[in-house]
């Protein structure tokens, strides 16, 4: 690929692309960018005319310019506006990179060197850019670059001193790196601002391990159960948690070639495990207790919606979708009598809580819902006259909640995000885009497209300091002990409330921690997923597979049908990387490419003309023209990363490497 192909936006504001230039070791993206006019002072007119002229033998003129040269500056007195031209590194080599973090232009420098620093773990060890950057300061005989270089470490080191805690390979490097050249007055100052911050850090992790021990260690036992909880105190204990977590988390491990090897990913990890220690307890206290009564298991059922609109209101997105997965996951969704008792207006809220993590769209829904509110004090609808109906709705019952904890009310919050939506994007977009081009050159223009997702994730995480919440140790202790049941126990115990009655050997394909993305009313998706089958244990926050959003394959809507998520691309559609879709159990390739093209916007294409691929890490994978789709997927990825392109036949051509996969086509 092209850097041209890796890029549709220009990385610099207000300019316009003019070309590239390319080196043996770099390729430069030219920007033509029109600036403010500043006019030349007079000394340094007079600087450019000592280098033409000797001003001894020449006479000056007031303006400072020499006489016997044409006074032009009535001619461009009226200038207001002038084009620069301004080179953006593209693609490089290592050492190439790290000195294109000196660019004349401010904030072409700024916005390289965060870029840099938040990606650089994709393409080179914290060591390799560590002993780089000293041997490019410590060779360079330019004081600006040298410069450049030694501001670069010290922002490193403010924004990212993880990579320089103790037993850490940066703080070995840095060791090893700095202490030689102590003599140097500024390396010697950075050696002593990082040996300062280590101890700082090392006091502070001391301290709030102490205040651990103390807020675990209650002098007495507060009795909880999940009746007796306040709704919104429970929804404040669960978005304490999750801002804790949030506001831990280190954004540059969401990077995709770094969470898909799930190597080094923390505070990733610790996030995906509270999202589904949350959604399985959900399940959990539905189910698990096996003399409780359908009225019982309602009212349990009624408290979770609930406490999801207190989440709604306190914008804490995580735990609001881990409980309507819980809810939507495939024990708990089936049970048809309990869902019965649930009021109707509680439906209507719970089916409009679900559609914030619609599919639709590239989940256009839940995207718009972060710009609108992400750093807004307080829900804020959007102008859709719908989702302010729902937000008043949504307020007023949570107004007749009972209220025990007024200092806890009212209060500005901040903005939790669901992770898994972000992990997505940043998945595709190191799935989708080469990590080298032009032979071996890091492909620069990848790492903005990543930035710019992991700015969004560090602009929340200032939002998310807003929060003004205190723990309840108690709630914490209750919380942690309750049982969470994996997918298999959890469909036993469904299945002994309420037999199935007509079961469906379908493929197991459904993800028992799912988001519903159809419009359709609460009955009519039971009579759907009645006889849906427990998947394996692969839920996670990455990803949603959904049973189907409409009766689309015109089967009966009684007849259950088995889905998977898909991401769908074109050739055709440069402009566009991906939409999702949904195949079912009775999709075949035409059906399967009329829905792709349609959902890309070629819907005046003709399917007849394309063929449908699976891109596979090492092959490719053609369907023949009439193959069931849903059972000739190769599954060895996982869901979620299951990428098919609609490509013209004339793209087949020199293709060599695809393979066809038969498999038996289902009436």
């Amino acid at each position: 690929m092209d850097a041209d192909e890796s890029c549709s936006l220009a990385p610099v504001e207000n300019s316009r692309h003019w070309g590239e230039e390319k080196e043996s070791d770099a390729v430069w993206g030219i920007f033509l960018k029109k600036v403010r006019y500043q006019r030349p002072s007079s000394i340094v007119q007079i600087v450019q005319a000592r280098g033409n002229h000797s001003l001894g033998d020449k006479k000056v003129s007031s303006n400072g310019i020499d006489s016997d040269e044409p006074d032009d500056s009535g001619e461009i007195a009226h200038l207001m506006w002038e084009t620069v031209r301004l080179k953006v590194l593209r693609a490089g080599s290592l050492k190439k990179v790290i000195e294109a973090i000196a660019n004349d232009d401010t904030d072409i420098q700024a916005t390289h060197l965060s870029v840099f620093l938040a990606t650089y773990r994709t393409f080179a060890s914290p060591a390799e850019v560590m002993n780089e950057i000293i041997k490019i300061y410590r060779g360079s005989t330019d004081e600006f670059l040298s410069k450049a270089m030694l501001d670069a470490l010290n922002v490193w080191l403010d924004t990212y001193p993880e990579d320089f805690e103790l037993g850490t390979e940066g703080f070995e490097c840095l060791h090893k790196t700095v202490l030689p050249f102590a003599q140097d007055e500024n390396l010697k100052s950075l050696l002593l601002k990082t040996q300062y911050k280590l101890r700082s850090r090392r006091k502070m992790k001391k301290a709030a391990s102490v205040h651990s021990l103390r807020a675990y260690s209650p002098v007495c036992i507060k009795t909880y159960s999940l009746p007796t909880i306040p709704e919104n105190h429970f929804a404040q204990q669960l978005t304490y948690c999750d801002k804790e977590l949030f506001l831990n988390l280190r954004v540059w491990e969401c990077l995709g070639g770094l969470w898909k090897r799930r190597c080094g990913c923390p505070t990733v990890a610790a996030t995906v495990e509270q999202f589904n220690a949350l959604s399985g307890r959900v399940v959990a206290t539905i189910l698990l207790d096996p003399a409780a009564s359908i009225q019982s298991r309602a009212k349990t059922l009624d408290k979770w919606i609930r406490i999801s609109q207190e989440l709604r209101l306190l914008k804490n997105f995580s735990s609001l979708k881990a409980i309507v997965s819980g809810l939507e996951s495939n024990p708990v969704f089936r049970l048809s009598k309990v869902w019965q008792l649930i009021a109707k207006d509680r439906l209507a809220i719970f089916s409009q809580l679900s559609q914030i993590f619609s599919e639709e769209n590239n989940r256009m829904a839940q995207r718009t819902l972060l710009e609108t509110e992400g750093t807004a004090k307080f829900p804020t609808p959007t102008k859709s006259p719908k989702e302010k109906r729902f937000l008043n709705r949504v307020l007023r019952s949570s107004q007749s909640t009972t209220k025990l904890f007024p200092a806890e009310i009212d209060t500005p919050n901040g903005t939790i995000p669901y992770l898994g939506t972000f992990l997505t994007d940043l998945t595709f977009i190191d799935s989708a885009l080469p990590d080298r081009v032009h032979g071996d050159l890091i492909n620069f223009e990848k790492r903005r497209k990543e930035f710019e997702i992991l700015a969004q994730l560090k602009l929340l995480q200032g939002s998310a300091k807003g929060y003004r919440l205190e723990e309840d140790p108690y709630f914490t202790g209750w919380f942690s002990a309750l049982v969470c049941l994996d997918d298999k126990s959890a469909y036993e115990l469904s299945l002994s409330i309420q037999p199935e009655r007509n079961v469906f050997k379908g493929h197991r394909k459904t993800d028992s921690f799912t988001s519903n993305s159809s419009s359709e009313n609460i009955d009519s998706v039971h009579q759907r997923k009645q006889g849906s089958i427990p998947s394996s244990n692969e839920s996670s926050i990455l990803y949603g597979v959904t049973g189907s959003t409409g009766n689309s394959s015109g089967l009966s809507s009684n007849i259950p049908e088995s889905t998977v998520v898909v991401k769908v691309s074109s050739p055709s559609k440069g402009d566009v990387l991906y939409k999702s879709m949904m195949v079912g159990n009775s999709d075949h390739t035409p059906r399967v490419l009329a829905q792709a093209l349609e959902k890309l916007g070629l819907e005046d294409e003709d399917p007849r003309n394309y063929q449908l691929v699976q891109i596979l890490p090492h092959k490719e994978l053609k369907f023949p023209s009439n193959a069931n789709v849903f059972y000739a997927l190769d599954t060895s990825v996982p869901l979620g990363e299951i990428r098919l392109e609609c490509r013209p036949i004339y793209h087949l051509t020199n293709n060599n490497n695809s393979i066809s996969k038969h498999s038996t086509t289902s009436s």
